[in-house]
């Protein structure tokens, strides 16, 4: 779950629907937890749901979802305790997908705490829903669908890449890490991390692209090299 930077915001909102554009120019059109792409069903999402006290026309309160994992997390939570967020935490660094790039699990190297909190988040909005799996999807739950698709393309672009990487030399190689890049603006950012693991120059050219596209928060401490921790956040 790629982790993003939203901002602040000087507009005061009369209505929460009216926040949508503003949240996808700094985040894009992509819902902020199964990271799919969507331009027409993106919705504002509450974090802490107005049921339970959160504040209805607070920037900081918002965050982008599809209408799947809205619909899902519901008010479920009934605040923001208990779970990790990508507006605050580094959520890349507490989920994974299973060798077959098909499932969303808690990375092995968590605390009992951290995956306590991630396996909470996980099933607040069914991301780990696949035909199959101990919670299988609903007849109008395509996610997983979607997330196959761009995981044939990504596996695609992969084998395309394996044939060229080794070969330093070549003028096109660093096109190609970047036209890589670019097709992963489709959707599902941590899936296009997944399939080239290891493979930094491509791994490079697409943090570069998102981040100053879609402000993913990936910031280091220039003395440790390790992630900073926004206000907030716990990881």
């Amino acid at each position: 779950m790629r982790p993003i930077d939203k901002g602040t915001s000087a507009v005061a909102y009369t209505t929460y629907g009216s926040a949508r554009h503003d949240l996808a120019e700094q985040i894009g059109y992509y819902c902020s937890y199964c990271e799919m792409g969507t331009n027409n069903m993106i919705e504002v999402e509450h974090v802490h749901p107005i049921h339970h006290g959160g504040d209805e026309l607070d920037w900081r309160n918002f965050l982008l979802s599809c209408k799947y994992c809205n619909t899902i997390k519901s008010d479920d939570n009934i605040s923001r305790a208990g779970y990790f967020w990508p507006d605050i935490d580094n959520t890349d660094l507490l989920f994974d997908y299973t060798l077959d790039e098909r499932i969303l699990e808690a990375r092995t190297n968590l605390t009992p705490d951290q995956n306590s909190q991630a396996e909470a988040l996980i099933k607040l909005v069914g991301l780990n829903r696949y035909p199959g799996n101990a919670e299988p999807p609903t007849e109008a739950d395509t996610r997983w669908r979607l997330r196959d698709e761009v995981r044939t393309t990504a596996m695609s672009s992969y084998n395309r890449w394996s044939k060229i990487r080794a070969d330093i030399g070549n003028p096109y190689r660093i096109d190609m890490a970047e036209q890589i890049a670019e097709t992963s603006l489709i959707g599902f950012y941590s899936l296009w991390c997944k399939i080239f693991e290891g493979e930094q120059t491509v791994l490079d050219s697409i943090d570069l692209l998102w981040q100053g596209k879609f402000h993913n928060f990936k910031q280091f401490d220039p003395i440790t090299g390790s992630r900073l921790i926004r206000h907030g956040g716990q990881i």
